[in-house]
């Protein structure tokens, strides 16, 4: 099998699953319960938080383990915004975030939040002036990706830290599942983020939102008050520190495994770009060189996405939370282009497990079918 659906989640790095496999075993009972054996798991859990905040370069911060980043957005979002309504009521994000950032600001508008959704310029970038401009005396949270789950585009972190640094009352969020561990980013320049393990090599199941400690937030699920009472339900001390290994592992491999993935995109990039009447490339130039995102122009993606499954290859049309929804990309749309290329998206999504081998026989296949398929 050809996996290029590497976005939507990775294999299980072997290592990992065998830290999984050994700390279920032998460090199995409630981190929250009281006796020693509890005790000494709640010290190891810990531990995995300190691991990871020390692989991101991180001090002063915070981590709330999540089954996924879909929930770390949902804190994020949710527990932030309610636990500081009294200091207004206005929220930025954009206009391609994941579904999980878009359907909680929809909920948020439900109770008297007002969201403004930025423009993306035709590289899925955001204009920072119409940041600025989008500022007012009532925004308290931004809400911007780092990179686009999509396309691939990502955004100057740096620049728009350097933008919020004027208002102190707004406190900067980045959903970061699909920039860890694959592009390098200073973290200390994000107030709140969220990742995510099976994104990683790790597995599925757990996510995180990691915040400043000064950062205060409200629950969104409640119960015995676990995780200083932000995220309750028995913690899973297996899950938490397999997640450091994974976060460790990313971060160690992160240069040597972008040049492999970085090759391989050129090369279908380079074979897309010379076959201009059958495909545009919605990637921009200076994506993240895992994600390549192209539209067919006279085909069905749905029917080529089909075909390329009974040949063993397994690419995406859209972003897996929403390909059951919508009918076309809301991304590809937001950056001006045609319902036509919106509706005939694929997604390859490389990971450094792929080799140049397979993207001659995806290009071979492609060819095949395409020329094969009825408009």
């Amino acid at each position: 099998m050809i996996y290029f659906d590497n976005a939507s989640t990775n294999k299980v790095e072997e290592k990992v699953l065998e830290i999984y496999n050994k700390y279920t075993l032998q460090y199995y009972a409630n981190p929250s319960s009281p006796h020693t054996y509890a005790k000494e798991c709640e010290r190891i859990y810990l531990l995995a938080k300190e691991q990871i905040l020390k692989s991101l370069n991180l001090h002063d911060y915070d981590i709330v383990f999540t089954s996924g980043a879909t929930e770390a957005n949902n804190l994020a979002l949710l527990g932030y915004a309610r636990r500081n309504k009294a200091n207004g009521n206005h929220i930025i994000t954009t206009k391609i975030e994941h579904a999980s950032i878009l359907n909680t600001c929809e909920e948020l508008e439900k109770e008297g939040f007002v969201i403004t959704y930025l423009n993306v310029d035709k590289n899925g970038k955001v204009d920072l002036n119409e940041l600025k401009e989008s500022i007012n005396d009532k925004t308290i949270l931004v809400s911007i990706m780092s990179v686009n789950n999509e396309i691939g585009s990502t955004n100057d972190i740096k620049k728009i830290k350097n933008i919020l640094k004027s208002y102190p009352k707004i406190v900067f969020h980045s959903d970061a599942a699909q920039s860890l561990g694959k592009i390098n980013i200073d973290y200390n320049n994000i107030d709140m983020f969220t990742i995510s393990a099976h994104k990683i090599g790790g597995l599925k199941s757990i996510g995180a939102l990691v915040f400043k400690k000064n950062i205060k937030l409200l629950p969104v699920i409640f119960g015995g008050n676990q995780q200083e009472g932000l995220r309750s339900g028995t913690m899973d001390l297996s899950l938490a520190v397999s997640f450091a290994v994974a976060v460790k592992l990313a971060i160690n491999d992160l240069n040597t495994h972008y040049k492999q993935v970085d090759k391989l995109n050129k090369m279908l990039r380079n074979y897309l770009n010379n076959h201009k009447d059958e495909y545009e490339i919605n990637s921009p130039d200076d994506a993240l060189a895992y994600i390549l995102n192209f539209s067919l122009k006279n085909k069905k993606a749905s029917v080529v996405v089909e075909a390329l499954a009974r040949e063993d290859i397994m690419v995406s049309s859209v972003s897996a939370c929403s390909s059951k929804k919508e009918p076309f990309s809301y991304v590809i749309k937001a950056l001006n282009k045609d319902d036509s290329l919106a509706k005939n998206t694929i997604r390859i999504s490389f990971s450094y497990l792929n080799n140049e081998d397979e993207i001659n026989e995806f290009i071979n296949k492609l060819e095949t079918i395409v020329g094969g398929v009825k408009g």
